[in-house]
């Protein structure tokens, strides 16, 4: 950071409104005014046009919580086409890692990178993205992402980001822990409906202390939901398939009042890929395939160049060119960005 970056920072954290701003934060902690007064900190901080509160839980779907300034159209492009694709969410699952990201920080040669590119950024108007990252427990975070429509975000944008995120992180941990903690008061709620599935809180003993309606419900219609979730608990796992529906777990941290070092468990319909009528398709597609083609199209289809999957399975690289060729043709398609698009949806049954 350059001294003259470095004083223009100071000055910004040291203005009345800035500090205004960030006091407001401070005394939101704990109301369902929270995110909205954690937004206009951060777009005091770096300049934004819209703003995206995305919930990334480990390999499920990421969960949109909360936009400003987006259209409805760009989300059901995200929900519908990108969020399978999201850079972000995807280095979150390999690599856990908390702080400031811009979409160049991500930037690779993944054929889902490049698509996610292309679709959304084409969707949303925007020219660049960056994401906070912000864990909830160590398999999931909420992710407060900045856009904007003309021009990139610089390197000092997101220094000063950084700058205050050592701030931005405890007061967003401290405001979830009182979220959990509120659970105890159904009269009052939380503001990031972090608690919209049906839901069982589990102490470090394994003894509930919290479950809302819905998971309720779903013990009354499942008898042996009780006696799973407490198993999944016991044995640190990550979820259960019980046939119609699936248990996930999250391990919870010191930090929440409601139940330190205890877990959080979340039931989350089954679905069964080959019941649709695109499963269907891709199921006929797949028949055509010869063994070997599957296990390259499966490659793909998790983000490996042709070098990458020539490592992994022995084969000369201008061999798996010679491989995809056929497999582009049986599939009906003519880029990477096509097959990986068509293919994401089942790659369980490659």
């Amino acid at each position: 950071m350059t001294q003259a970056v470095a004083q223009t920072d100071s000055v910004l954290f040291r203005s009345p409104s800035w500090t205004a701003q960030a006091g407001k934060v401070a005394q939101s902690i704990g109301t369902p005014f929270f995110h909205e007064e954690l937004i206009r900190l951060l777009e005091a901080t770096v300049a934004t046009d819209a703003v995206w509160i995305i919930r990334y839980a480990g390999d499920a779907i990421p969960d949109v919580v909360f936009t400003r300034n987006v259209p409805a159209h760009t989300r059901r492009v995200y929900a519908e086409q990108c969020a399978k694709l999201d850079p972000f969410s995807a280095g979150w699952r390999k690599r856990r890692q908390a702080g400031v990201f811009t979409l160049d920080r991500l930037r690779s040669k993944d054929p889902a990178y490049r698509l996610y590119s292309d679709l959304f950024l084409a969707a949303a108007g925007m020219e660049d993205e960056l994401g906070i990252l912000l864990p909830v427990t160590a398999h999931n975070c909420f992710a407060i992402f900045l856009e904007r429509k003309s021009g990139l975000f610089q390197e000092w944008e997101v220094e000063r980001l950084d700058t205050v995120y050592p701030a931005i992180e405890p007061w967003c941990r401290s405001h979830l822990g009182w979220l959990f903690d509120d659970l105890k008061t159904p009269s009052r709620s939380g503001g990031m409906r972090l608690l919209n599935r049906p839901t069982i809180i589990l102490d470090h003993a394994g003894q509930q202390i919290y479950a809302n309606d819905s998971w309720n419900e779903a013990a009354r219609r499942i008898p042996a939901l009780k006696a799973q979730a407490a198993a999944l608990a016991a044995s640190a796992g990550a979820e259960r398939d019980l046939g119609e529906v699936i248990i996930r777990a999250e391990r919870l941290g010191p930090y929440f009042p409601l139940a330190p070092n205890g877990s959080m468990l979340v039931l989350e319909k089954a679905t069964d890929p080959s019941s649709s009528p695109e499963a269907d398709v891709a199921t006929r597609l797949l028949s055509a395939f010869t063994r070997r083609e599957r296990d390259i199209l499966r490659l793909a289809v998790s983000g490996l160049g042709n070098q990458e999957i020539s490592d992994a399975i022995g084969v000369a690289s201008a061999s798996i060119r010679n491989v995809k060729t056929r497999i582009y043709r049986k599939s009906g398609v003519t880029s990477e960005g096509e097959l990986v698009l068509k293919f994401l949806p089942f790659a369980k049954q490659l």
